[in-house]
């Protein structure tokens, strides 16, 4: 059924999510929009918790979808299902921020357009919590629809507006049970399209948040040398690629990729943070080999710091801020430029980020 074309005759925003089993973060979601949405419709995948029980406590409409294997199936059964003539489409795991909350009537009451909103998620790498944020279509007029089983994109003609404020997600919390589902999904897409790199690309992340770095490095590899330098994925596939390299300590791919990538990449802080670290760690590897990279080191932090953060693209928060004057901090240090060192550590403590604070405090004997 072609659910564009159902008539709507009443005005009104209507939420559209589905779901399964998200007892722990379903109210935390729907107090989110308490007040901002006229309609909560939720297509349930086969709930055995309380997921059921909590939306109906905010008084939403549910429907049960039989899965089968399709996000985009999924998500268009639920648009189906509201009786707005505007959608909100979360997941369980997100929460509107204050900001994006204040931003969204004024929106969908103004011109038709896909209204992108930055998600901001947490996530862990080398046993540290990072931030990371990226633009996704969320808000839009009745008309839209979905394609793709895994990864599913919103289809519409008509035109972006980004808005400002954040879409919390915690969603990297139960890893493993979206991660053996996603699998499942991208291995079959890739069987179908083996040099697919979209699909190459998702399932790199797949192996690499449950700590299969060898996997992920096969699937980079091939986006890497597959893809092109204008398309949308180019900068996170190259970055994803030499953090997988480093992991792998596979340095003399590094130095090719991180050659080819910055032809391209001159303006994302992200690459020339992973560049640098990269070169930190080729040096170390054999230092009397490589020493003649060393420039290329602080090169890259000064780069990220005069690019600043990146607000358009899949960016890990810091990039273009206080972790590029940590990593120049610890690359003073190394080299005896305590002065220099002091005054990165300093900048990046005075955004909060705390591993800078601790050097600072052990460098004045604290």
């Amino acid at each position: 059924m072609d659910y564009s074309q159902v008539a709507v005759p009443n005005r009104k925003l209507s939420l559209a999510m589905i779901v399964k089993n998200e007892s722990r973060c379903l109210a935390r979601c729907l107090q989110s929009v308490k007040g901002i949405v006229d309609e909560i419709v939720i297509a349930d995948t086969g709930s055995t918790d309380d997921t059921t029980k909590i939306a109906r406590e905010f008084g939403a409409k549910i429907s049960n979808f039989d899965w089968v294997d399709d996000f985009a199936a999924a998500r268009n059964f639920a648009i189906h299902q509201t009786t707005g003539d505007w959608i909100l489409v979360l997941d369980g795991d997100e929460w509107v921020g204050e900001n994006l909350a204040k931003e969204i009537p004024a929106f969908w009451r103004g011109k038709p357009a896909v209204g992108w909103v930055k998600q901001v998620s947490d996530f862990r790498r080398n046993n540290q919590t990072f931030r990371a944020q990226c633009m996704t279509p969320r808000l839009f007029p009745r008309g839209a629809h979905y394609e793709g089983r895994i990864h599913e994109q919103l289809i519409s003609p008509l035109p972006r507006a980004n808005l400002r404020g954040e879409l919390w997600h915690d969603g990297y919390v139960d890893l493993q049970r979206k991660g053996d589902r996603n699998m499942k999904l991208l291995l079959a897409e890739l069987e179908r399209d083996p040099d697919n790199v979209y699909f190459l690309f998702q399932l790199a992340s797949e192996y690499n948040a449950i700590s299969q770095p060898e996997k992920a490095f096969g699937c980079l590899q091939k986006a890497f040398a597959r893809v092109k330098p204008g398309d949308a994925l180019a900068p996170n596939i190259a970055v994803d690629f030499l953090y997988t390299i480093m992991a792998l300590k596979k340095f003399e791919a590094g130095i090719e990729a991180a050659a080819r990538a910055e032809q391209y990449l001159g303006d994302f802080p992200d690459f020339f943070l992973v560049r640098g670290l990269f070169f930190m760690n080729l040096i170390r590897s054999n230092p009397a080999k490589y020493v003649s990279e060393l420039p290329k080191i602080e090169q890259s932090f000064r780069r990220c710091l005069a690019l600043g953060e990146d607000e358009t693209r899949r960016s890990v928060h810091g990039s273009g801020t206080f972790l590029a004057n940590y990593n120049l901090g610890v690359f003073y240090q190394a080299f005896g430029n305590s002065e220099g060192a002091r005054r990165c550590f300093e900048s990046a403590a005075a955004q909060g980020y705390e591993p800078a604070a601790a050097l600072l405090e052990k460098m004045s004997g604290g």
